[in-house]
């Protein structure tokens, strides 16, 4: 295991960065991956009419993109899955010991939902608020790692 290795997930539904720390260097924070999801910005028409709807023609009612914000909450279970998928390739290269979320508490919920059992087990401590656009360095100031 990466002796000490903290990540530091800060993002919402549609950007988010991961940064990495040791635990005994705490304030210094070192970019890992910067994550954009450019859909889940987008508006509800604007979705509908993709032509690449991937979500089309469900067999148990109508589609979920068809609902009110159906597509949009599609959009960003798809980024929340991006980000979970990442931290398990992570975990299974050994490259943190401990992991910090920091995302709105609507986001913060699909993120839990997804991350594997695995990474659950390395969540030192989730923020339920939205720094995605503080700058990297007030971050360490705003989310308490330790």
């Amino acid at each position: 295991m990466a002796d000490g290795t903290l990540w530091i997930l800060v993002g919402n539904a549609s950007r988010a960065r991961l940064f990495a720390t040791d635990a005994k260097a705490e304030a210094n924070w070192k970019l890992v991956e910067e994550f954009q999801h450019e859909e889940s910005r987008a508006r509800n028409p604007d979705l509908l009419n993709q032509p690449d709807n991937p979500n089309a023609g469900t067999l148990h009612g109508p589609p979920p993109e068809n609902e009110p914000n159906g597509r949009k909450e599609l959009e960003h279970d798809r980024f929340a899955r991006q980000l979970s998928e990442f931290l398990d390739k992570g975990h299974d290269r050994h490259a943190f010991d401990k992991l910090v979320i920091a995302a709105p508490p609507e986001f913060l919920g699909r993120m839990r939902r997804l991350l594997s059992s695995r990474v659950k087990q390395r969540v030192l401590l989730d923020v339920d608020s939205d720094y995605s656009n503080v700058p990297a360095r007030d971050l360490p100031a705003r989310v308490p790692v330790l």
